[in-house]
């Protein structure tokens, strides 16, 4: 019993001890803040204005305020219930600098990223150990594009308002290069098929190492080639593929790298029994497995299945069911290496479209738009008839970003609403002032041409053009909606004086006046025909040797009207008006010079041009363009009307109008039949930020006149490479190319480069 009082009666003693030192705090100062705030080191105290201050008080606040790593000096004191906080800040930052760093692995973008990550940008509290982080995440960085030399040297100065400046000098070293690199394990591909798929690996010729940086090695970029072997086999249906080991071994001077990796193919899987399931609704298991492109037995290619998914949901889609969900589970058979395949389909509820809007368009009406549009207020939703709606905008060539937001009907799960958002683009050109064509010599030009006639759509053409070679003065408007159905009109007059001798073709000239008028009509969504009936009047003068000697017949004809009829078929499915990268543009066109008047001949041309994604950012084209003329009725061609080759949009690499037959003074006479083709590799500038109006491309051309249409023989033939450059500027296209001939005859007139500009606005 005694033992209990007298801890009692220590506790006690202990207890009042404490309160006597105990006293409630009625002020908090706070001393030395410079960059602090007082509310913010406020916000951390553990204690507030009214709290009793304790013996532990002191190093509880010297503890938080600590961790806040805003103070290198921290005093702690109570006088008079008044507790004086005495603080001093560490530095803040004023710069942080690097010195000598490649923009290859470290640009600007990333380096402001990076220190905004680390809150170590201007006006932040300087902390040594985010810094020393931010060293050793450099060089991290560094290391993994194989730069295993770098060294960082940090300088760090505090200046007299208590600012830190902090300067990182980076010595790179040279780049580790990989002297070897050998992929061992595989039996269906070769060694060289698969060090393809890595865009690193041993050094290719000199030259062309030096360009390609092939050797420079960077696990970024290995990494990113052991996921695309990965890909190539679990796509080629090697779905046990694996990589097992990687060995990466460094010299001791780390200068070079040996790369060897060994896979585990494994089997080859194909697909077993494929069925449906959920709620198919009208479609029988049947009809679906015919829109498939996979069938029992096929190899198993991943990429089409998930292609089949988007077949299976846009069959659902058409039928208004925007929101279907197709799910694919896979049962696979290790054993005998089979796959079985089950489609889980999910409609939920049939969708219609309330409302469509359009933004975007400041300048286009927006009738111009939606009647562009396949879809209608209050019908079902169909995807194919947006994604075509899209495409049909887009080649209006009005704009140069087209975009659609879907948005669901608050408190109707069966309505959405549809938002195309566009960005206008420049459609016209306005040229005014003196210029120098290869085509046509020097020329005061005059004209407006735009395809959205103050913003309806619709074409206007009018041009004034006074050179050595052409003075021309035409006005033409083209009505694309002359109908709701589509049906066009268009209508005009021009006068055109053409000096021949100016273009290098021959000695004559021609005053021709008149007019035209067309209609034109859609046969499907990328199909139309167009007509046009034009009617001339054509002086024709020859100069004295050109009448003599080579064209005395047609020199001394008095045919003067020509009424001319012409038909055009056009197909276009181009996915974009200036730069495609897939879809086809072919067309098919008749003239005919009808024989009410004085001429009669007829031309017929076809062309086409195709575009194809080759990989990313990458598009193939392809373009062919033939032409046949020749007269009726016992009549010669005009020679004016034969067809000439050469220069920016002809055969790239020779003169304008240099191809064909000549007359003895070396005149181009001219042919009845022309022959051009040609293929491109076109490419957005990648080392260029901002690309998005720019294309390189590299090309060949070829292509040939013959004098007659079946006497066309192989050494007709030109052709020529060479790279072109394609950039939308401010104040209108941009092209120039630059070309080499390698197939051509002697006496050949070559342009090697060449360019062309205009006004947009």
């Amino acid at each position: 019993m005694k033992k209990i009082i007298v801890k009692l009666v220590l506790m006690a003693s202990l207890l009042s001890a404490s309160l006597a030192f105990s006293v409630p705090i009625k002020n908090i100062e706070i001393l030395g803040l410079n960059a602090i705030s007082r509310g913010t080191v406020l916000s951390y105290l553990p204690v507030e204005v009214g709290d009793d201050y304790g013996t532990q008080t002191s190093s509880k606040i010297i503890r938080v305020l600590y961790k806040t790593q805003f103070f290198k000096d921290i005093e702690v004191t109570e006088e008079d219930q008044v507790l004086k906080i005495k603080v001093i800040e560490n530095p803040y930052i004023k710069y942080v600098d690097f010195l000598n760093n490649s923009e290859k692995v470290l640009d600007q973008d990333t380096i402001e990223k990076v220190l905004s990550s680390m809150d170590l940008t201007q006006g932040k509290i300087f902390n040594k150990k985010q810094l020393d982080e931010l060293i050793d995440q450099v060089k991290s960085t560094y290391i993994s594009q194989g730069y295993y030399n770098v060294k960082i040297t940090k300088n760090i100065e505090i200046d007299n308002q208590n600012r830190v400046g902090v300067e990182l000098d980076i010595s790179e070293g040279e780049i580790a290069r990989i002297k070897t690199m050998r992929i061992m394990g595989s039996k269906t591909k070769t060694e060289e098929e698969l060090l393809d798929l890595f865009e690193i690996g041993e050094p290719n010729w000199f030259l062309l190492n030096y360009f390609t940086e092939k050797d420079h090695y960077s696990k970024i970029a290995l990494d990113a080639g052991i996921e695309a072997l990965k890909s190539q086999y679990i796509n080629s249906g090697y779905l046990d593929f694996k990589v097992t080991e990687v060995k990466s071994e460094l010299s001791e001077d780390k200068k070079n790298i040996d790369i060897a990796l060994q896979i585990k193919e494994g089997n080859k899987y194909t697909i077993g029994n494929i069925d449906f399931s959920g709620n198919t609704l009208n479609k029988s298991d049947k009809s679906l497995t015919k829109l498939l492109t996979i069938k029992s037995g096929d190899v198993f290619l991943r990429k089409k299945i998930i292609n089949d998914i988007k077949v299976i949901t846009d069959a659902y889609t058409e039928q208004g069911y925007a929101f279907v969900k197709v799910d694919v589970t896979t049962t696979a058979s290790t054993i005998k290496s089979v796959i079985d395949l089950n489609f889980k389909i999910i409609p939920k509820k049939k969708v219609y479209i309330n409302r469509i809007t359009i933004t975007g368009n400041t300048r286009t009406q927006d009738e111009v738009v939606r009647r562009e549009i396949s879809v209608y207020e209050g019908g079902l939703y169909s995807d194919k008839a947006l994604e075509d709606s899209i495409a049909k905008i887009k080649r209006l060539g009005f704009f140069s970003n087209v975009t659609m937001r879907v948005s669901k009907v608050k408190d109707f799960s069966d309505k959405i609403d549809l938002n195309f958002v566009v960005e206008e683009t420049k459609t016209g050109t306005f040229s005014v002032g003196v210029s120098h064509s290869s085509s046509s010599g020097t020329a005061f030009n005059l004209g407006v041409q735009e395809k959205n006639f103050l913003g309806t759509g619709n074409v206007l053409n009018a041009s004034a053009s006074n050179s050595e070679a052409v003075k021309e003065l035409s006005i033409y408007f083209s009505n694309p909606y002359f109908t709701q159905d589509g049906h066009n009109i268009n209508y005009g007059i021009f006068n055109k004086k053409t000096d021949g001798a100016q273009l290098d073709v021959a000695s004559y000239k021609i005053n021709q006046s008149g007019g035209s008028v067309g209609y034109g009509i859609p046969i499907t969504k990328n199909t139309r025909i167009t007509t046009n009936l034009k009617f001339s009047n054509r002086d024709v003068t020859c100069g004295t040797d050109f009448s003599d000697k080579y064209e005395p017949t047609q020199c001394a004809s008095n045919n003067k009207t020509e009424v001319k009829f012409n038909a055009n078929w056009s197909h276009n499915t181009l996915d974009n008006y200036n730069f495609p990268t897939a879809g086809d543009k072919r067309s098919l066109n008749l003239s005919v010079a009808l024989p009410i008047a004085d001429f009669r001949y007829y031309k017929l041309n076809a062309s086409q041009k195709k575009y194809r994604p080759l990989f990313k950012n990458i598009t193939f084209k392809t373009n062919t363009k033939i032409g046949v003329a020749q007269g009726y009725g016992d009549t010669e061609l005009p020679f004016f009307e034969r067809f000439y080759g050469g220069g920016s949009s002809s055969v790239r690499g020779f003169d304008f109008n240099s191809l064909g037959e000549k007359y003895e003074n070396g005149k181009a006479k001219g042919g009845k039949l022309s022959v051009l083709t040609g293929i491109s590799v076109i490419s957005p500038l990648t080392f260029v930020k901002d690309s998005t109006n720019m294309r390189l491309s590299a090309f060949i051309d070829i292509g040939g006149i013959s004098e007659e249409v079946f006497n066309f023989a192989t050494s007709d033939l030109r052709a020529s490479a060479g790279i072109a450059f394609t950039w939308l500027t401010p104040i209108g296209p941009l092209g120039l190319y630059a070309a080499e001939p390698f197939l051509k005859q002697e006496g050949d007139k070559t342009k090697s480069f060449e360019f062309t500009i205009g006004t947009s606005f």
